[in-house]
């Protein structure tokens, strides 16, 4: 048994070395997927600040009247946390709405002297509401437009940001679905390609195989080459691709920080055995499953 998985594996070996210039387009094309799969995986930190970034921007404000206290302005906060898909409530005060004002617009000495004008603090109360989605947004608009907070509210900018706010959510969600996409068909290649590289190296040896099964050799001895064949495809792919992210990682990392608000080879370092399984996992996948895919519709024997 041991040596006949020992005479597959060196058939399987001298296969691949048969196809040549074959056999190293097939592995630089199995290296796509398994590179954009690290890619989107490296990235997804940097992706989730950046969805982040977008998602507290797309966030709306609820201005309430001067008569509400500060206890009814913090029992609308809690019911309006409670709604699924509701990120952060935060409470703004009177006083401390004021200070954002001046600190935002310090440089303009007109508005400042408009505002020490005015007797008193003419800025009201607020909620800013954030959420990962528009409609979580939506339910909160339509609680405190009810007849329960109606009292309690001024107005709420939802309807002024509602367009930029579903464009931002949009385009986050788009973002995912995209990277997911491009997998999806760079695998697909991956697989058409080493399936047809298989296939071609069964039509060409057909005569090989005819001896081999006259000689004796069992059905799976001689499938087993092409399987083999697709596993080193699979695993070399995952080897260079690996190499490469590291370097890549290495040398662009700490250069790209500030850009990425992160360091590429820290992230690379804290995750390498994730990142080194997901590779390999990922390349044997599909060499072996686009193999099997071959010998199953090609190898009769």
């Amino acid at each position: 048994m041991l040596t006949s998985f020992r005479r597959i594996i060196g058939l399987g070996w001298q296969n691949l070395i048969r196809n040549g210039g074959i056999a190293a387009a097939n592995v630089f094309i199995i290296m796509i997927p398994i590179l954009l799969t690290s890619a989107l995986f490296s990235l997804r930190a940097v992706g989730d600040v950046l969805v982040d970034e977008l998602q507290q921007k797309a966030d709306i404000s609820i201005y309430f009247n001067e008569s509400v206290s500060e206890d009814d302005i913090l029992q609308v906060k809690d019911r309006i946390g409670r709604i699924p898909g509701i990120g952060k409530v935060e409470y703004v005060s009177k006083d401390q709405a004021l200070a954002d004002f001046r600190a935002r617009y310090e440089d303009s000495s007109t508005l400042m002297e408009s505002l020490d004008e005015v007797i008193g603090n003419p800025l009201p109360a607020l909620l800013h509401v954030a959420a990962d989605a528009a409609k979580p947004l939506e339910e909160a608009t339509a609680l405190l437009e009810g007849d329960e907070y109606r009292d309690l509210v001024y107005k709420i900018n939802y309807n002024e940001r509602k367009e930029d706010i579903q464009k931002v959510f949009a385009f986050t969600d788009n973002i995912g679905k995209t990277g997911l996409g491009l997998f999806a068909i760079l695998a697909s290649i991956s697989v058409l390609v080493t399936f047809n590289t298989v296939r071609i190296a069964i039509l060409s040896r057909k005569r090989e195989i005819g001896i081999q099964r006259l000689v004796g050799a069992s059905r799976w001895f001689i499938r087993g080459q092409f399987l083999v064949e697709g596993l080193i495809f699979g695993i070399l792919a995952a080897a260079f691709s690996f190499l490469t992210v590291m370097v890549v990682s290495w040398y662009a990392g700490p250069a790209l920080a500030g850009t990425l608000s992160m360091n590429m080879w820290t992230h690379f370092s804290a995750n390498f055995w994730t990142i080194l399984g997901m590779h390999f996992g990922i390349g044997t996948g599909l060499g072996i499953f686009s193999s099997l895919i071959a010998v199953g519709r090609h190898l009769k024997v």
